[in-house]
């Protein structure tokens, strides 16, 4: 069993959210914990802060855990108003191609965490988003770089994004929230991170909370994510 992961919460409230206590991270954070999860929030108010924040979490060295929680999954979970061409931080709107640049260090420099590494969006638009496209393409281009100067991109192995609530193409902050609490709650049970367990909780979510989760799997052999 899973039992537990490693959860960093990047988050980017607006202004006024921040007025009326309107936040995804900490309501997450106090149930995520109850579950028995490692939760950390890291409030993001600029492009800046969001680079700065995913440089430092790829710093992660698991070889300080204990032997037994050397491979517990870690999860950065990025929670943003958004649109299909990306999500907000402040006055910073960063398309995906600049969000894939951000998590440059996260995609190319995790060698030193022995767990999965996971990625979830939680913003309106993350149904349309191009950040699978850019790893994919960044991986084909390395391998026809045969020389290959840069270091090259893993491709976490699921990346879960919102898509949609009460049967529309936005995402509603508590149906949001509500939903990567079951999700988060729901993981811990599973014996591994498989397909045939994540179809089952986003199935689960959508019945219950009528909110869409997509998962994208990487498939080794087509060098593609597959979506859910």
């Amino acid at each position: 069993m899973i039992d537990k992961i490693r959860l960093f919460i990047i988050e980017c409230v607006d202004p006024l959210d921040l007025l009326q206590e309107r936040s995804e991270a900490k309501a997450l954070d106090k149930i995520c914990k109850a579950i028995g999860h490692e939760v950390a929030i890291l409030t993001a108010f600029s492009e800046q802060d969001l680079v700065k924040f995913l440089d430092y979490i790829s710093s992660i060295d698991s070889n300080y855990a204990a032997i037994r929680q050397a491979r517990v999954p870690l999860c950065i979970h990025i929670s943003a108003h958004g649109n299909a061409n990306g999500i907000s931080f402040g006055r910073d709107f960063v398309n995906w191609r600049r969000l894939f640049l951000a998590l440059s260090p996260i995609l190319k420099d995790m060698s030193q965490y022995n767990g999965e590494v996971l990625i979830s969006i939680s913003a309106c638009g993350a149904g349309q988003q191009q950040l699978v496209d850019e790893i994919e393409e960044e991986i084909s281009k390395y391998h026809l770089d045969s020389k290959g100067s840069d270091k090259q991109v893993e491709p976490p192995e699921y990346i879960f994004v919102t898509e949609g609530s009460q049967g529309k193409d936005v995402v509603y902050w508590d149906d949001a929230t509500v939903s990567w609490t079951v999700f988060y709650h729901q993981i811990s049970k599973l014996k591994a991170i498989n397909d045939e367990g994540i179809h089952l909780i986003l199935d689960d979510i959508e019945h219950a909370t009528k909110t869409v989760l997509r998962s994208f799997k990487w498939d080794i052999k087509t060098q593609r994510y597959v979506m859910y």
